[in-house]
């Protein structure tokens, strides 16, 4: 019902701006003649950018401007048509009612207004949706290769990359970034958690991530993530002192309701004898 009302609203819309000329009186009508002295003119106009920015030789802008006037002359000579012509409002009145009975007996024939609205996104199977990403995400990194100083566009593949599951590529497209923006502390975050993620809790916290983050802290001294992983990563190199300043450090910026308290507190606890 809803489909069928909105599809009428447009008939009558689109109805409604095509048949206009024929339900008003006609005004003043510009005759070929006149239509051709005003492109004419526009080219003479141009005529004029071109020899300022020199692309045309001052001769050859000389002759072509005394063909266009010449023309324009002769166009001059056209008589323009004044008399304005009367409604057509029987007509225009015809034309949408056949115009509307076409398109409902159309509708009706060949449409199914009782099928509910099933979503484009619905109408593919996770597989082909899959596919459809990873074909955009292929055409994004094809385009960074012909523009490789983009750094949006290196974000945007890190992020796409991170989508699909594939950290390693996400961790490469986001050092592209960082190259080409080494100031921000956003992104060294971001590579650093593509080359954390899919880590077991036992799994060392890799070198290339640790130089990140504490590139991160140096900006960011109360960066949540960037606190954690590096007490981690002191834990395991058994320096327990760095691991607990970095830990207590933590709990310090974090909310008093934070869930994450406990597990802080417990890898407080794990090590505070050592």
């Amino acid at each position: 019902m809803i489909f069928a009302l909105v599809l009428l609203f447009i008939t009558v819309a689109v109805l409604g701006t095509v048949l206009s000329p024929l339900w008003q009186r006609g005004g003043r009508m510009l005759t070929r003649g006149r239509y051709d002295r005003a492109v004419y003119r526009d080219q003479l106009t141009e005529i004029e950018r071109d020899v300022a920015r020199g692309i045309v030789r001052p001769d050859d802008a000389a002759a072509a401007r005394r063909e266009i006037e010449r023309r324009i002359l002769a166009a001059a000579d056209e008589a323009e048509a004044t008399t304005p012509s009367a409604p057509k409002r029987g007509l225009a009145a015809i034309l949408g009612v056949v115009a509307a009975a076409f398109a409902l007996t159309v509708y009706l024939a060949l449409g199914a207004p009782g099928l509910p609205d099933l979503p484009f996104a619905n109408r593919a199977s996770p597989a082909a949706r899959q596919a459809m990403i990873e074909d955009m995400v292929a055409g994004l990194a094809t385009k960074l290769k012909a523009n490789p100083d983009d750094a949006q566009g290196w974000l945007m593949l890190g992020r796409s990359y991170a989508v699909l599951g594939q950290s390693d590529k996400a961790a490469d497209a986001y050092e592209h970034a960082r190259q080409l923006k080494p100031d921000d502390p956003g992104i060294a975050l971001a590579e650093a958690a593509a080359l954390l993620a899919g880590r077991k809790v036992d799994d060392p916290v890799p070198a290339r991530a640790v130089e990140l983050l504490r590139a991160v802290t140096a900006k960011q001294p109360d960066q949540p993530m960037a606190l954690w992983f590096l007490g981690l990563a002191a834990a395991q190199q058994r320096d327990f002192v760095e691991a607990r300043d970095d830990w207590q450090h933590l709990l310090r910026v974090m909310p008093p309701d934070a869930p994450e308290r406990d597990t802080v507190s417990a890898a407080l606890d794990a090590i505070q004898a050592k």
